[in-house]
């Protein structure tokens, strides 16, 4: 069993809220990876024309430069929910296997690439009877580590529909998977998780419902997988009208889909991931309703990554 801390009643805010800049709508894809490789900024970005509603859709994995809005790469064609992580020079892509007609899957993909243009695949990992989807990979002290959100079985997902489990390993090949009691956390929505290793802390940032239909990203750190650490700044985004502005590096967006933006029903702020850039932290997310109207959209924080993660428990 995992356990919490929270603020209480001596707790202070010294430093205040983290402040974010929205920059605008870069693409009407879905869930994004933004990366910087070999002095340039690019996206990994989720293709689906049927904005998940058609299960037959002819599904991808796109990699696009962000200033030019060139696609370099297209890959990974029977998965979904991809996800990105860098080592040295090489670029990993993660996604989940789709069990047909779902999306979801009980097997994740793996494709390595020096050059964003040729890649090479293999099984990651498999846990059969499991339904997963979205995933992130970090790599601590210890080896790397794979967050899993799994909506099935729900003898350990518990009664909300998605929650974070783990796995473990040396070498990107071996893997062990954590005791399923460290799922984390099975007291609410738990989605579209982010994990990063920074400064003795394994940060995690999920989506979570609030009510009404409203969608966020929340927090959380832990050192050991059983003692979870809630931030003091929650909740990291929240939707508004900000979200309906347009970013100068904005690409593939076609004239109804700028009409969708200026009046769809924005109740939701999700699927968040970054990377440094030019001493900032660029931010992507998946702005839209939850209901099928999503686009993805950018934002920055003025400090690193790092320091990013760090300022929302000061």
């Amino acid at each position: 069993m995992t356990t919490e801390t929270n603020y209480n009643a001596s707790s202070k805010m010294t430093k205040g809220f983290p402040e974010i800049r929205k920059l605008g709508a870069v693409s009407p894809n879905g869930e994004s990876t933004p990366f910087v490789f070999r002095g340039r900024s690019y996206r990994l970005e989720l293709s689906d024309p049927s904005r998940g509603l058609d299960r037959s859709a002819q599904i991808a994995a796109v990699i696009r430069e962000r200033e030019t809005g060139n696609i370099v790469s297209r890959l990974a064609e029977d998965c979904y929910y991809h996800s990105l992580y860098q080592e040295n020079d090489k670029v990993f892509l993660i996604g989940v296997k789709s069990d047909k007609p779902a999306f979801c899957g009980d097997t994740f993909m793996i494709y390595e690439s020096k050059d964003l243009i040729n890649w090479s695949k293999r099984v990651l990992l498999s846990n059969p009877g499991w339904k997963y989807f979205n995933s992130s990979l970090t790599k601590g002290p210890d080896g790397y580590v794979l967050c899993m959100e799994a909506g099935y079985p729900p003898e350990h997902v518990g009664t909300f529909p998605f929650t974070c489990f783990f796995a473990t390993s040396p070498d990107m090949v071996h893997w062990t998977f954590m005791d399923h009691g460290k799922g984390f956390s099975k007291e609410r929505y738990m989605g579209g998780p982010w994990l990063r290793y920074s400064g003795g802390w394994y940060y995690l940032i999920s989506v979570t419902e609030l009510p009404g239909r409203r969608y966020t990203n929340y927090i959380y750190r832990t050192r050991d997988f059983e003692t979870w650490h809630i931030g003091d700044y929650n909740p990291i985004l929240m939707p508004g009208d900000d979200d309906r502005l347009i970013s100068p590096y904005v690409c593939d967006m076609p004239p109804q889909k700028l009409e969708e933006l200026r009046t769809g029903f924005i109740s939701s702020n999700s699927d968040i991931d970054m990377c440094d850039l030019d001493g900032k932290t660029l931010i992507t997310y998946n702005a839209g309703n939850q209901q099928g109207f999503y686009y993805m959209a950018e934002a920055e924080y003025d400090g690193t990554v790092d320091e990013f993660l760090s300022a929302f428990f000061e």
